[in-house]
């Protein structure tokens, strides 16, 4: 019986499709890895994640804001959880992406999978995949814990659906923003020639996650000198992972206390950009640069 890699290579040419590839990459990839190492990894994860949330709340919500009641905090905890998430999963999608990149010692491994059908963007966007798998099964396991809250205590939007609607939105935004950050690293690493750099992929990615999340901030003093900043205001909202989970949940972030100190964005009108607009962006993004790492790819291993 052909193997999977030999089917792609000899067999079977009606049944091939874009992107098919994918899942074959991804799985040959997984095989090197260690199963209960990804599962401490993400337990790790999930834990952090929890304890930034709890670290937000009690650190940027005044405590005149709790009334004591249960699912008045659980909704509070969702909300600091939204914008928790991306300043633990960016950085580290950061590297990830960068590290996923094929190095020198897997050359002979990279060009056998591109003497195969698999297409280089198959993969790049497998490879991607496998070591971003840690980030993903994290933000799969905190939208079944918050969903597993909502369906205990519906601190979100209690008698309507739309709180369970808005968890998956959020976790979503999430994992389309760590792909993007993560596709960003491994474009960037990849070299013109057979190898990566690691630093130039990761400081390329980290430095996209801090003026996506930071944008708002760093573009204050020129808010604050400009007649009509609208646009501009709406343009760093978009791109902020941060805020569109939190609009998700339908929470006027830029008025948290904490935050309402340190912008002067809600002076102007201005209007949250829809949250899915923000997630069909990172796919994009995600997208895009997995493209142009298949070209790298490709020139480097002809």
């Amino acid at each position: 019986m052909l193997s999977r890699f030999q089917v792609f290579r000899f067999g079977r040419p009606g049944n091939f499709a874009p992107g098919a590839g994918i899942p074959i990459v991804f799985q040959q990839q997984m095989r090197s890895r260690c199963p209960w190492r990804d599962l401490i990894w993400t337990s790790v994860l999930v834990i952090c994640h929890e304890a930034i949330a709890a670290g937000l709340q009690y650190s940027i919500m005044p405590a005149r804001e709790y009334s004591g009641d249960t699912p008045g905090f659980l909704h509070r905890w969702l909300s600091m959880a939204a914008l928790a998430g991306p300043l633990l999963y960016l950085p580290i999608a950061a590297v990830l992406g960068a590290v996923a990149a094929p190095p020198v010692s897997r050359f002979e491994e990279t060009q056998s999978m591109l003497l195969t059908r698999l297409t280089p963007f198959d993969v790049c966007a497998g490879r991607l995949l496998s070591w971003l798998w840690p980030l993903i099964s994290a933000l799969l396991a905190s939208c079944a814990i918050s969903l597993t809250v909502q369906v205990i205590w519906r601190p979100l939007f209690p008698g309507s659906a739309d709180g369970y609607a808005a968890i998956f939105v959020v976790h979503l935004i999430l994992l389309a923003s760590v792909l993007a950050i993560g596709a960003i690293g491994f474009l960037f690493a990849m070299r013109r020639r057979p190898g990566r750099v690691l630093a130039r992929g990761t400081i390329a990615a980290l430095l996209s996650a801090v003026l996506a999340v930071m944008g708002l901030f760093l573009c204050n003093p020129v808010i604050g000198r400009m007649e009509n900043p609208t646009g501009l205001i709406y343009g760093l909202l978009v791109i902020n992972p941060a805020t569109a989970s939190a609009a998700a949940l339908r929470m006027d972030v830029l008025r948290v206390p904490w935050l309402y100190d340190r912008t002067v964005a809600h002076d102007f009108p201005f209007s949250y950009p829809p949250p899915l607009a923000s997630c069909a962006l990172f796919t994009g993004i995600a997208m895009a640069a997995l493209a142009l790492s298949a070209v790298r790819l490709r020139r480097a291993y002809r």
